[in-house]
This record gives C-alpha cells, structure tokens and sequence, in this order.
C-alpha cells in the first residue's frame, strides 16, 4: 500500500491489487477500466492474444465535496489513472491514445495537464496538419513529481516502460469528448515502445506517413510558483487551469518551447 496524498493533496492510497482507496472526504464521479482486450485495435500485433482483464483505470472527476461549485463552475475536472506493468506482446502496456477536438469557435485544439504522481510516464505524442499527416512526433519520458502539458493538435498515448504501477493525475477541461478514431483506425500511434533484447525501442508504425523518428524531450521542469505544492492544489489558484478551456488566450505559453510546465 503506497499513500499518495503528499503528491494528490487528497487521502488516497494504492492498493497492492492497484486500485485506489480514497477517504471519505474525497468524492469519484466514475470508475472505469479499459480491458487489454479493448487495446485490440491499437496494438502492433494483431495475433496477440488480449485478456478481459483490466489494462489500466480511470478514476474520472475526483475532488473533494467542498470544491465541486468551484470546479463546475470553471469547467475543468481532476481525474487519476492507474497503469499497472504488464506487456502487450513485445511492447509496453499503453493506454488507446486520443486527439482533442479544436475549441468551437477557434482553430485550436484543447491542451492537457498531466502530472506523475508515482512511477514514470512515456508520452508519445504526435501533431497532425489540417489533411491528417503527421508532422511533429514528441517522446517525453516524464518522472513522478514532473508536470507536462499535452499541447493544442497533438494526439497522445501514454506508455509504463517501467516494472512499478503508474499512476497519473490530470487536470483537462469538461468541455469536450476525447477523439479515439484517428487511433483505432491505423492501429495505434506512428510509434511503438517496445521491448527489444531487454531494452526500450521506438519502432515505427508502417501504416503512417510520418517523420522517421520521434523527437526526445527531456528534464521538464515547472515555470510556475506552484512548483512544490501539490497537483490538487492548482484548483487554489484556478486561473493557471484557463489555458485548459482557452487555449487561444495562452499562445505563447503552450508553444513546444514552453512544452513542459
């Protein structure tokens, strides 16, 4: 059992089966779990054979009752993801993978906060130009107590290479359905992590065109004075969480330069 309150901000642990406990104080909207067999579709083998077994876990809408108003009110939500080690034939397990839609009114796509919370997080994420190729790939390997922004138009999968759970929070806005077509449809992202003679490999997906290799992003960092509080406690100064629901406002800031925050 591992208590993960210090970097939440919310009495929750990780059980040894990897499912969250949570206090009584903290509420959960939704509980879902995304089966390996749902993964069908995404993985770079198709004979492998997929278990109904549970994948990874969606805790969707986790807040404290008292906050509820507040988060409403801004539209944005808190959700918790566990990703237990597992391999899907030779690659490592991996969540569906999903683009944003682009904000109504506007030719920007909605962003993502994510934050490790314990283990370590691969984030493949890919950008698409207005006829669907793929233009930019980004590799960022993201460690626990480390923020990263998912950018406006980058579609992205997470990845646990490692032998421990992940676990991830997110801060998203509740504005929009997650796009998991695009995915599906060419089995998965232009890139596969993989285990290769014991070791980590990116090999590339022959059903897109796109760059031949995945650029590398490393040592995010935080650029803001909520750098040693915890990830719950961005809901305290809910004007860093506007980038979420008007990415058109914070160009500058959500430029890949300013990938990690």
């Amino acid at each position: 059992m591992l208590n993960l309150e210090d970097a939440i901000g919310l009495k929750v642990l990780l059980n040894d089966d990897n499912t969250l406990e949570f206090d009584d104080s903290v509420e959960v909207e939704k509980i879902s779990a995304r089966k390996f067999s749902d993964l069908a579709t995404v993985v770079a083998d198709e004979s492998v054979q997929l278990s109904d077994e549970p994948a990874y876990l969606m805790y969707r809408n986790v807040r404290l009752a008292t906050d509820e108003e507040v988060l409403r009110s801004n539209n944005i939500r808190f959700d918790l993801t566990v990703i237990p080690p597992a391999m899907i034939g030779d690659e490592f397990v991996k969540t569906s993978g999903h683009y944003h839609p682009m904000r109504p009114g506007t030719d920007v796509a909605y962003p993502e906060l994510y934050y490790v919370v314990a283990g370590q997080a691969t984030y493949l994420m890919q950008k698409r130009d207005e006829v669907g190729n793929i233009v930019d790939v980004l590799l960022c390997r993201v460690r626990a107590g480390e923020a990263i922004v998912m950018p406006p138009d980058y579609g992205h999968v997470t990845v646990n290479e490692l032998s421990e759970t992940l676990v991830m929070a997110n801060w998203v806005s509740n504005s929009f359905q997650s796009i998991y077509s695009d995915y599906e449809n060419l089995r998965g992202a232009s890139f596969y992590i993989a285990k290769s003679s014991g070791y980590s490999s990116v090999l590339k997906n022959p059903l897109y065109e796109a760059p031949e290799y995945a650029r590398v992003e490393t040592n995010p960092v935080f650029v803001n004075d909520l750098k040693e509080a915890s990830i719950y406690s961005y809901k305290d100064k809910i004007s860093y969480l506007d980038f979420l629901n008007n990415p058109e406002n914070h160009a500058d800031d959500l430029k890949k330069n300013r990938l990690f925050v």
